[in-house]
């Protein structure tokens, strides 16, 4: 794999994207407590799970398409492409 591949706009928007999962996922469990302290059980659970949350994420964002067309003009099917993959891991973590 070459430098320019492996630094691309489409990896460091992939990349980018898999990192917000975790914000995203943690910043979940700290509304769950009103923003108080997260209790150190549920918090370990909470990390337990992070890495497969996180492939799976990866996983949808790559089946619907995320990453195929260019940003710089996003359309209704963009919109409906994220809505889709963001139900779909939202069940598939919750049936998960």
């Amino acid at each position: 794999m070459t430098l320019s591949r492996l630094f691309s706009p489409r990896t460091a928007i992939f990349l980018h994207d898999l990192f917000m999962v975790p914000l995203a996922w943690l910043g979940a469990y700290w509304l769950r407590f009103n923003l108080d302290p997260i209790p150190v059980d549920i918090w370990d659970d909470a990390l337990l799970y992070l890495p497969g949350v996180m492939l799976l994420q990866a996983a949808i964002f790559r089946v619907f398409g995320f990453y195929r067309g260019l940003w710089r003009f996003a359309s209704i099917l963009d919109l409906v492409k994220i809505a889709k993959a963001v139900s779909s891991g939202t069940l598939a973590i919750t049936v998960g």
